[in-house]
């Protein structure tokens, strides 16, 4: 029996072997992401999905849309400084990653949910604070049992400020809704009970006389 040739086993060249096409396999050029293409026996083959790199504006995609569309308005009850029992009623507004409010007239406050008629001036007046929610630290949800039943306490980074916020409102869905909203601008989530009204955690260098209004 004739011994092949050395020739014969010789391999191919790389441009040889890349030069030839696999039957019944598609070409990497009429490969469509995503879509079908056809084989050299006419078959036509599905191309999965998955190896199409994902889009950069589906990713985390959230049941109440981007992070950076969150809004919410409406009047809270805000802790004024250190105060055990006192409480002030502010206009806040989250918009586009801020959260900022503004003190109303006692007219406006007695005609909820309408606007204070503060926001309607020109230009719009500053507001009393304007608080990056990207900068937040921690937030904290504590259930009271009485006399209101849920309070969200934030706290922001070090380097940003020391002020230290504690909302309520009337209304659980209404304090609720903020909640569900503020929780996604950080990973650190926090719920305590407790029965009655109490001190505060701990907080910010505010005084109970009101001597400094713009922490209020």
């Amino acid at each position: 029996m004739p011994r092949p040739s050395q020739e014969g086993l010789r391999p191919r060249p790389v441009e040889e072997e890349e030069a030839v096409e696999t039957v019944g396999r598609p070409r990497p050029d009429r490969i469509k992401l995503g879509g079908e293409v056809e084989l050299d026996d006419g078959e036509k083959w599905k191309v999965p999905y998955w190896q199409e790199q994902p889009k950069q504006d589906i990713l985390a995609l959230h049941e109440d849309g981007p992070l950076s569309s969150a809004w919410c308005v409406g009047y809270l009850q805000k802790r004024a400084g250190r105060s055990r029992f006192r409480w002030t009623i502010r206009y806040f507004e989250l918009k586009e990653g801020h959260l900022k409010w503004w003190r109303p007239a006692f007219t406006d406050q007695i005609m909820q949910p309408r606007p204070p008629k503060v926001l309607k001036r020109e230009p719009r007046p500053k507001p009393v604070r304007d608080l990056d929610l990207r900068e937040l630290k921690s937030v904290t949800r504590a259930k009271v049992r009485f006399p209101y039943s849920t309070r969200i306490i934030l706290q922001f980074k070090e380097g940003y400020t020391d002020y230290q916020l504690e909302l309520r409102s009337e209304s659980e869905q209404e304090i609720l809704a903020w909640y569900k909203i503020i929780i996604r601008f950080t990973m650190e989530r926090i719920e305590t009970v407790v029965d009655r009204e109490g001190p505060r955690v701990h907080g910010d260098r505010d005084s109970d006389t009101d001597a400094a209004p713009d922490r209020i």
